[in-house]
């Protein structure tokens, strides 16, 4: 049997909802192992193969430069404690999650506030391309372990996992625009059958994740640069929507669930400050996206 999940209907979730603290300038930040997010974006989805509870997709960003020029953007896995062991995660059920980071830059929700804009995959993408990648993924996936099944290739699921990425890459439906002649760009295939020995990220008073005790699981970070962007490729670096394809899978693909989420860090209007001494007061970052001073000239009319 084939789910195709719903997640893509699932809208996203920031800081407002989990509880973020806040520091003596109110803004929000959340600390996830080493680092202090400044925003958190946060979908949930749900795996029948792996249990009736969902999982939780998260996306942190935060500067990791005192010049707030180079930024990171990390992507973390949440599920219950009870589905961190062997017996709860079978070693015949395969994961793989493909990071479509080739068109984050290009892709926001509809709006008129990119910071603070929500929506789903279906508002991002389209319903059509979310329908038709689904598709495509569950039938391209099927063909790759048949495949490798029937030459006996033992290494399952990292080699399905990276062909499907392949696959993927250079054949998108035509119903989804936003990849340029049917390219995606980059895309980072993740396997994550080996979280069942994997260590959870240490969490503080944030807890960004949909269950309280949810454990947190880095699968994805993806570093940039904002030095010399203009002000709408800076709007779209940070606050960019990533579609996340996650596969879940039996050995013998007879059971196959995809989900498609569409994360994004979501801001909070707290941190919004009006420069009121202007003839055309604008909207800007707050502290927890502060930049450099010349990029903050850049950016000043946008945010």
């Amino acid at each position: 049997m084939i789910y195709l999940l719903q997640a893509s209907r699932a809208e996203i979730v920031g800081c407002n909802a989990v509880g973020c603290p806040r520091d003596k300038y109110n803004e929000t930040q959340c600390m996830i192992g080493n680092t202090t997010a400044r925003a958190v974006g946060i979908s949930a989805f749900n795996s029948e193969l792996l249990s009736a509870q969902p999982l939780t997709w998260t996306v942190a960003v935060q500067p990791i430069d005192s010049q707030r020029t180079n930024f990171e953007k990390d992507f973390f896995l949440g599920m219950a404690p009870s589905k961190n062991t062997q017996t709860t995660n079978p070693t015949d059920v395969q994961l793989c999650s493909l990071f479509y980071e080739g068109v984050a830059s290009r892709l926001q929700f509809p709006g008129v506030d990119p910071e603070n804009d929500q929506g789903t995959c279906n508002d991002a993408l389209t319903a059509a391309c979310v329908d038709d990648l689904r598709k495509q993924s569950q039938d391209e996936l099927t063909k790759i372990v048949r495949d490798r099944e029937s030459s006996r290739d033992s290494s399952r699921n990292r080699t399905n996992c990276a062909k499907l990425a392949d696959t993927l890459r250079d054949h998108a439906p035509a119903s989804c625009t936003i990849a340029t002649n049917g390219n995606w760009g980059t895309i980072q295939a993740r396997s994550m059958s080996n979280l069942t020995a994997a260590i959870p990220v240490p969490q503080g008073e944030c807890r960004p994740t949909t269950g309280a005790d949810f454990n947190l699981f880095q699968i994805e970070a993806n570093r940039f640069n904002v030095s010399g962007q203009s002000p709408k490729e800076l709007q779209t670096l940070l606050f960019g929507v990533t579609p996340i394809l996650t596969v879940v899978y039996g050995s013998n693909v007879t059971d196959i669930e995809v989900d498609l989420s569409c994360l994004k860090t979501i801001g909070s209007k707290a941190r919004m400050v009006t420069d009121e001494t202007s003839a055309a007061p604008a909207t800007r970052l707050g502290r927890s996206f502060a930049l450099s001073p010349v990029i903050i000239a850049l950016i000043v009319l946008l945010f």
